[in-house]
């Protein structure tokens, strides 16, 4: 009896798809785009995390000391700048370092200008990846700021700020038209379910006298919505395949396609794909028709 009337929902679930075969068709596509966008910005998100961290990692504070310190008292400082919270490494630099990098930055030689090295000693340090963000690089700089014996510390704000910027907008635009797209299509299912309960008005009535309960009635169009939100995400996996397919041929010979868990696309596609078909259902059922 249980399993004549599974059998029985899904073969009214099939009919009413396809009774309105093109709306259906539809949503199942708008779905997939939705997916499909929503995949990409996953697979750049996590990408984008990626090429920022190696970014990220060349993140580095400069500090110049008093340049009246000596080369022990320089060193006390240097180490003492290591201990303050968010600084990973350091590299000392004395005079002599101070005035090779000048001569490879400026091709000149300061010694040989100047007849002295007036280069102050100093370092260079490495930020934690918990600190390499603008506002918590800021906050070392103004600590390492605060001690007496350093006459400055820096690093690239304008450069940190950039960057910071365009990852989260890009990230946030990608977001917006991916929710966007999701929302159509979770009107195309709703109006398509909507249009097939209406055309099966007088038969739901029927179903309601002969004592069938609301959650029979409702079952096909829960099984509709839930179909057409794995058709879409099949379709969208298969078209997200074949870019990939495409793209690896194209962009892999020339550039390195970057690899990551793929099954977590794969779920993702499949969840939300149900998720629009039975959410666009329920939104459905906000009609009058079955009450």
């Amino acid at each position: 009896m249980i399993v004549n009337k599974i059998i029985f929902l899904f073969q009214e679930s099939i009919k009413s798809i396809f009774r309105s075969f093109i709306p259906s068709i539809v949503s199942s596509i708008t779905i997939a785009i939705s997916l499909i966008v929503l995949s990409a910005t996953y697979f750049m998100y996590v990408n984008l995390e990626n090429y920022t961290n190696e970014l990220k990692d060349e993140y580095r504070i400069e500090v110049f000391f008093n340049n009246k310190l000596n080369l022990n008292e320089s060193l006390e400082i240097f180490n003492k700048i290591l201990l303050i919270d968010g600084i990973e490494e350091g590299a000392f630099i004395d005079k002599e370092n101070a005035s090779e990098i000048f001569k490879k930055e400026f091709n000149e030689d300061i010694v040989k200008i100047i007849g002295s090295n007036p280069l102050p000693m100093g370092g260079i340090y490495g930020i934690s990846k918990a600190f390499r963000t603008h506002s918590k690089m800021k906050e070392i700089v103004y600590e390492i700021n605060g001690v007496p014996e350093v006459d400055e510390a820096l690093f690239a704000q304008e450069a940190v700020i950039k960057f910071d910027k365009i990852s989260r907008n890009i990230l946030a635009l990608s977001f917006i038209i991916g929710l966007f797209i999701m929302l159509i299509s979770l009107i195309f299912i709703s109006n398509t379910i909507l249009l097939v309960i209406l055309s099966k008005k007088n038969e739901i009535k029927t179903m309601k006298l002969l004592g069938a309960s609301k959650l029979f009635i409702k079952l096909p169009y829960i099984l509709e919505g839930f179909i057409l939100g794995v058709v879409g995400s099949m379709l969208s996996l298969l078209i997200l395949f074949w870019m990939y397919k495409v793209s690896v041929y194209l962009i892999d010979p020339y550039y390195f396609i970057p690899q990551f868990a793929y099954s977590n696309i794969i779920i993702l596609n499949v969840i939300l794909g149900s998720l629009l078909g039975l959410i666009g259902t329920s939104r459905a059922f906000s009609s009058n028709v079955i009450k």
